[in-house]
């Protein structure tokens, strides 16, 4: 009961503070993806303020346009928090740190849950100058009297990189399988089941993998991708989709379920401007061949209690349950939109200020790059 009236008394200061048009903004709350679930039941209602709106696009597209700047920015805050449930930031050395200015160094700043735990920052080594890096995932929080973590990253040229901690360097992976490689802007993730890195193939015919103890000259395995069970219908919508630029991405609940996310995103006019936009989702549910190397996806529209959060750095799949605010069956998205997709109803629901999508710059930021060059 005293959690639910704290809850409730969040929720209540929080729309009194945005009906009134209070021109400040709160501390971080507790559950920031309440608000978002508020302004996905609310949003564009009869309240009467003026803050928020709601408009519908296409079939299967909603936009809320949220007027009030320090609201946009809550959201804004709530969303990229939301991202982050395990205390890690990921961020690159001041310019007049660097010792080599030719060299581009990252660092990994983990504050533990437990007030007693001191916090560890860890200096990555130094990477080429210019370098951008895509995408990051690491095998565990990383833990200084730990050496067994491992951190692989995922730069623009398609290039990957693996660092172990009781190794302290770089080891460059070479990507090419054939006429494959791997996918410039699709994600790189870390399956704790498998213990191994996971990226897609353009194309996404492969799953290019590596394990924490690849070496300089091991080659990464590539398991054959086969997607089942798509619906007759969905067959003539791939076709219109293929205008579309698609991204894939593979997530891992905690009960060590795989999916694989494809992404898709096409041009749109905002204000006689050309923008990125959100289309749509798609959802597979993998499944390891055991004699094989291939893994079977299945189409779904379902994957229960679970939500998958797709945006900076790597992607996750938590219960809904697991924290207040969560809508199962969804996906939460950072990209060239901020988002919630309902899996279900294949509802795309966008969020927006007057001046166009609301969108951020923050490291790491795909589909598109975000280049880590000093200035």
């Amino acid at each position: 009961m005293v959690l639910l009236f704290c809850l409730s008394l969040c929720m209540v200061t929080f729309w009194q503070r945005h009906n009134n048009m209070v021109r400040w903004c709160s501390s971080a709350p507790i559950y920031p993806l309440m608000l978002i679930d508020h302004l996905l039941k609310v949003g564009g209602s009869s309240n009467g303020n003026n803050s928020i709106s709601r408009r519908s696009g296409s079939e299967g597209e909603n936009e809320i346009i949220i007027k009030n700047k320090c609201l946009a920015r809550e959201v804004r805050e709530a969303m990229s928090t939301g991202f982050n449930q395990s205390g890690v930031y990921i961020h690159m050395k001041e310019k007049t740190l660097l010792r080599d200015m030719d060299n581009v160094r990252l660092n990994i700043y983990y504050e533990p849950s437990d007030p007693k735990s001191k916090s560890v920052t860890v200096h990555l080594p130094p990477l080429p100058k210019g370098s951008q890096i895509q995408n990051l995932a690491m095998s565990s929080l990383p833990d200084l009297e730990n050496d067994d973590w491992a951190v692989a990253i995922k730069l623009s040229v398609s290039r990957l990189r693996l660092y172990r901690h009781k190794d302290l360097r770089w080891i460059d992976i070479k990507t090419t399988h054939g006429h494959e490689s791997i996918c410039p802007y699709s994600s790189l993730m870390y399956s704790k089941k498998d213990q191994r890195f996971y990226t897609p193939s353009p194309g996404c015919k492969y799953l290019c993998s590596f394990g924490l103890n690849f070496k300089e000259k091991d080659k990464p395995e590539y398991d054959h991708i086969c997607k089942k069970d798509l619906p007759q219908y969905m067959l003539y919508e791939l076709e219109q989709m293929n205008s579309y630029t698609r991204t894939n991405h593979l997530v891992e609940s905690p009960a060590g379920e795989q999916f694989l996310i494809s992404w898709y995103y096409g041009d749109g006019f905002e204000s006689d401007t050309v923008v990125q936009k959100t289309k749509r989702f798609l959802v597979f549910k993998v499944n390891q061949r055991s004699d094989t190397g291939w893994k079977d996806m299945y189409y779904t529209e379902d994957i229960g209690d679970l939500c998958i959060f797709l945006g900076h750095g790597e992607a996750l799949c938590v219960p809904a349950s697991s924290s207040p605010g969560l809508k199962p069956n969804c996906i939460y998205f950072v990209g060239h939109n901020f988002g919630v997709y309902d899996i279900t109803t294949q509802t795309c629901t966008l969020f927006y200020t007057e001046e166009g999508p609301l969108r951020s710059t923050a490291f790491p930021y795909w589909p598109h790059p975000f280049s880590l060059t000093p200035t």
